[in-house]
């Protein structure tokens, strides 16, 4: 079939072309999820898969950070692509036989396997799966919306109780905290809360910022943002920047939150003006132009103008698990409040006679790092443990073989069979259970390369021998009170019974 679609497509010119590509993408993605499936039936096989369904790192665990690793994805995403394609293969076969021939498109596919997740008897599921198989076809393209509408249709005819309802809005609050990826220094907060705690919120950020003096140079808005940044930092009251020495409001608030920043120490003294506070500045008017401009050159005219040369600028910083800070934002803010440390590259030093390494080691090492150091992860380094890649006391604590790794990969690589080799300039390598190799780089590698200089080498006692990897073992691992299975199946039994009551009380109601 794939290369019936490939052979088509080939043939095929024009719009034609753009269809027949997009089917093969369709059957490319749908042949992915399958591989997925695969992995994770073969684990489920093994003799000893239903005790390791008790372990905190269980089976869908570890097939997850195999397709992670994989796909360059995080665990969040390739567990979420792992529910499709099981679902697919298990409780939707009809509708992956379509999504295989390049008929439909994952993001419908996603759709079918979210609006029939309550469905809980095999026969009913199976009748649904083939009804949507069937029509799904002709659906054209409909809006999200209405492919949900198509999608509830069969399974309300079938079972009532596992249409799934629009969550109440009170069940979607959440906040999101975005850094920016323009390197400005900035994020994005979105939040939806309960109504009253909005009121109660807008109306304190109001407070707070009509409690500075009429010489602060910042804006009403600026000054509510800088207000919820301050209750943040859990101070009762918004710091006045006018200056002035005798400003009631004037003195700087502490924090107990701590924020981890990575910068060079030129960027701390940056002294290139900003604008950080106040209105934007208005536009200068052109110069009138005294003498005619020359032609510009071909070089010129392909590219535009080549700017003139300026003053070198200060690296930007790097907050741990964030964004970046450029130079002088760093030296205008940050700088002027933080606990700054100096970070010491440890060179040729030899190795800590201890097990947990000394402060300014463990600092190095997080900062070369800056995140968990397995494939796709991208948890901040002091939310990381410090893992011996050679296990001590045969391994030995230094820098070499020091690497940060989450709570999770670390109890993967203890109980799951992953292996791993640092080099001295802090490049892993990784190899998978089954076999795949993946190499991870420090996060510091492009901003920071000074901290990538190579460490002094691992050096191992010849006369001890380094444990074997052994196979999956549970001694030692955390266990869950339930499985996850009985989680799922726990909450989809919550929401048929909501859903039930639903119908109860509408078949109840008296008529008007």
């Amino acid at each position: 079939m794939f290369e019936e679609l490939i052979d088509a497509a080939g043939r095929s010119r024009g719009a034609a072309a753009i269809g027949a590509w997009a089917r093969i993408e369709n059957a490319a993605v749908a042949q992915r999820l399958s591989a997925m499936a695969d992995l994770l039936e073969s684990r489920l096989t093994d003799k000893d898969s239903a005790e390791r369904d008790q372990w905190c790192l269980d089976n869908w665990d570890a097939v997850s950070a195999e397709v992670a690793a994989g796909q360059h994805t995080s665990l969040g995403v390739a567990s979420n692509e792992l529910l499709d394609a099981w679902t697919l293969r298990r409780r939707l076969p009809r509708v992956a036989e379509v999504f295989a021939s390049g008929a439909i498109s994952y993001r419908l596919v996603k759709s079918v396997v979210k609006r029939t997740r309550l469905v809980v008897d095999p026969e009913v599921m199976a009748k649904i799966d083939a009804e949507i198989a069937a029509h799904i076809r002709g659906w054209g393209p409909l809006s999200v919306a209405k492919h949900e509408a198509e999608i509830d249709h069969w399974v309300d005819l079938y079972d009532p109780a596992a249409v799934v309802h629009a969550e109440s809005a009170a069940r979607s609050r959440h906040v999101d905290v975005t850094p920016a990826a323009d390197g400005s220094g900035t994020c994005f907060v979105e939040a939806v809360l309960y109504a009253h705690d909005g009121e109660v919120m807008d109306r304190r950020l109001d407070d707070m910022a009509r409690g500075v003096c009429l010489a602060d140079p910042r804006t009403h808005e600026q000054r509510r943002a800088d207000a919820l940044a301050a209750i943040m930092n859990k101070a009762d009251r918004l710091s006045c920047l006018c200056g002035a020495e005798d400003c009631e409001a004037g003195a700087r608030t502490t924090s107990s939150v701590v924020v981890h920043v990575i910068a060079e120490e030129s960027s701390l003294t940056d002294d290139t003006p900003v604008a950080l506070n106040g209105d934007k500045p208005a536009s200068p008017e052109p110069e009138p132009e005294s003498e005619p401009k020359p032609e510009p050159s071909r070089f010129e005219s392909l590219l535009g103008p080549v700017p003139a040369a300026g003053p070198a600028k200060t690296n930007p910083a790097v907050v741990l698990g964030g964004g970046l800070l450029p130079g002088p934002l760093l030296a205008a803010t940050l700088a002027q409040t933080a606990t700054i440390r100096r970070l010491v590259h440890p060179g040729d030093s030899p190795a800590e006679p201890r097990y947990v390494p000394s402060a300014k080691l463990a600092d190095f090492v997080r900062c070369r790092d800056m995140t968990c150091r397995f494939p796709g992860c991208e948890v901040a380094a002091y939310s990381c443990d410090l893992d011996h890649t050679i296990a001590y006391p045969v391994g030995p604590t230094q820098a070499s073989n020091l690497a940060c790794l989450c709570r999770k990969h670390h109890l993967l690589k203890t109980f799951w069979g992953w292996r791993d080799v640092q080099y001295p300039d802090g490049t892993v390598l990784w190899t998978s259970p089954g076999g795949q190799t993946f190499t991870t780089h420090p996060g510091s590698r492009v901003l920071f390369p000074s901290l990538c200089r190579p460490t002094a080498p691992v050096a191992v006692d010849a006369g001890v021998r380094a444990p074997t990897p052994s196979a999956p073992s549970g001694l030692g691992m955390p266990r869950r009170t339930q499985t996850r299975a009985q989680v799922r199946a726990r909450r989809i039994h919550d929401q048929r019974a909501e859903n039930q009551a639903l119908l109860e009380g509408r078949n109840h109601a008296p008529p008007f």
